[in-house]
């Protein structure tokens, strides 16, 4: 080898055993930060609080009790004092309460009401109402039964008019029998009202003088329209119904301010949802059902009648309701049996002394989230340790595979030195016998 060749070589291994030694410290800054982080991670397992299990026994407090023999009493507080009153000497003040059943009137808004309004057609049979009468002619007449100044009219009523549907549907009747007709009779009554009845023709007294003084009934037809509610039918609340009657005062009790001024014919009642009986204004079922949408242009809509779309409906009801009833008194109470828990009760506003009755009760809704909060807690420092181990489990991979390729660039620079060796005593070789002319 030339020397010019051996000096190009030198400077070769020199710039790569340079660049060995600068990626070296690349990989040890790397492994530093790598060390930095798993140590941030540390502590961060070292700052997480372990959850603690809750003890019941944190949830378990002493309750006492008392009866007067009509109610049933929960002391709920105690407080020392000292508080004399007309004389006596009390040295507790305390807060308990009972339960009371209290019939009350609820408003509860029907989310759904899928309310309408329906024919309510009725049929009343008026007894003897018309009778057939001498016409003063040779002839016969209808006329008013009682009265027979007030002449009746018979007339034909046509099958496809609304009186007729009206009539099958009272009757509860698909149709009239082959070839019968159905009449109606109208006349004025002595107070000057229209009026008019109907007549099947099979029943119709014929107008001959034969059948003179002779009487028929006749049935009048009434449409009172209803609503329905859902698939419950509303009735016209009726106040003889003693069951409505106590159920309706109650709420007009309760909410005057709905109901004040509204006739009770314009209240209707209704039972749904295991026979709870329900009442709701005339009005309000009218604005009900006014609100449904009908003119959606959107066809991607489909609206298969306007009750779905209602708006609410306030409908009312009265029930039963348990409520907490709490007073807050002084009273003496005494430890008499030396267990550290009292054993009587003396209130200022009760003449007579009662037995305390003592239990532990431990909060089980107060335990239950406590343990839902432990439950939760626990989930989370297990998500926060297996993060954590997630990302020591990665810094560990990263600097197991820097410190591969430190050994990797350690074994190529103890090459490089080898070799760098050898090329310098080629150059040493190489200038000795080019430059020196005499041996010494």
């Amino acid at each position: 080898m030339g020397m010019a060749a051996s000096q190009a070589r030198y400077l070769g291994l020199t710039a790569r055993k340079t660049n060995v030694e600068y990626e070296g410290q690349q990989i040890n800054q790397a492994r530093t930060a790598l060390g930095n982080q798993s140590a941030t991670l540390w502590n961060q397992m070292l700052s997480l609080s372990i959850p603690t299990c809750p003890n019941t026994t944190d949830y378990t407090t002493v309750q006492y009790s008392f009866s007067d023999g009509y109610n049933d009493y929960t002391i709920s507080n105690v407080q020392s004092v000292e508080k004399e009153i007309d004389g006596v000497k009390y040295n507790k003040q305390i807060t308990y309460y009972y339960n009371q059943d209290t019939f009350k009137g609820i408003q509860a808004k029907n989310t759904n009401p899928q309310a309408q309004k329906i024919d309510d057609w009725s049929a009343t049979v008026n007894t003897d109402n018309i009778e057939v009468v001498d016409d003063g002619a040779g002839g016969a007449k209808y006329a008013l039964a009682g009265d027979n100044t007030i002449e009746v009219t018979r007339s034909t009523v046509d099958t496809k008019s609304a009186e007729y549907a009206a009539y099958l549907k009272a009757n509860k009747l698909d149709a009239l029998d082959d070839g019968e007709e159905l009449y109606s009779f109208s006349y004025t009554d002595a107070d000057g009202n229209e009026q008019t009845v109907y007549q099947r023709g099979n029943d119709v007294i014929g107008l001959d003088t034969a059948n003179v003084g002779q009487k028929m009934s006749s049935a009048s037809l009434a449409n009172n329209p209803s609503y329905m509610v859902g698939n419950s039918k509303a009735t016209v609340y009726d106040p003889n119904d003693k069951e409505q009657l106590a159920a309706f005062e109650q709420i007009k009790n309760d909410f005057p301010e709905q109901f004040d001024g509204v006739d009770p014919s314009e209240v209707y009642v209704y039972k749904k949802t295991g026979n709870q009986m329900f009442f709701a204004k005339k009005s309000d079922l009218d604005e009900c059902i006014a609100s449904g949408q009908v003119d959606v242009k959107d066809d991607r809509f489909q609206i298969s009648s306007q009750i779905d779309y209602q708006s609410p409906l306030n409908q009312y009801y009265a029930t039963t309701v348990s409520q907490k009833v709490e007073n807050t008194d002084y009273a003496i109470m005494d430890d008499n049996s030396g267990s550290g828990r009292f054993s009587n009760v003396k209130l200022s506003t009760m003449s007579d002394t009662f037995e305390v009755q003592s239990e532990e009760v431990t909060d089980e809704n107060a335990y239950n989230d406590a343990m839902n909060q432990y439950n939760y807690d626990v989930t989370c420092y297990e998500k926060s340790m297996a993060d954590i181990n997630a990302k020591t489990s990665v810094i560990q991979e990263q600097d197991r595979q820097l410190e591969l390729r430190l050994k990797q660039l350690e074994t190529e620079q103890k090459a490089l030195t080898t070799e760098m060796d050898a090329v310098k005593g080629i150059i040493s070789k190489n200038v000795e016998s080019t430059f020196k002319t005499f041996s010494s």
